[in-house]
């Protein structure tokens, strides 16, 4: 399982270039925005757009913002993928509106 870190650190992370923020919420669900300078990666397509994507590197944190009930099976697409330092953001979405 993966461990989580708070939005602000996920947002301190990401703009010292050590993490990449991964928003893998389904468009139905995005309606309620985006989270700002996330990659934003439909899941289903998740295999395909990382594989192809340069800035997002295997030794880099990766911070998932997913659905709950996508959160395990999002966590081992990416481990098959070879991503190791996987995080969740406490609070998801909503936590990471209101820190932007």
């Amino acid at each position: 399982m993966m461990r989580e870190i708070t939005a602000e650190q996920a947002f301190e992370h990401a703009a010292c270039g050590d993490a990449v923020i991964l928003d893998v919420r389904p468009q139905v669900v995005r309606h309620q925005g985006s989270v700002p300078g996330a990659l934003v990666v439909e899941p289903g397509e998740l295999t395909g757009r990382l594989r192809l994507n340069p800035a997002v590197r295997h030794d880099a944190e990766v911070a998932v913002v997913a659905l709950n009930a996508q959160a395990d099976e999002i966590e081992t697409r990416l481990s098959r993928l070879g991503f190791t330092k996987l995080v969740r953001i406490a609070g998801g979405f909503r936590a990471m509106r209101e820190r932007a």
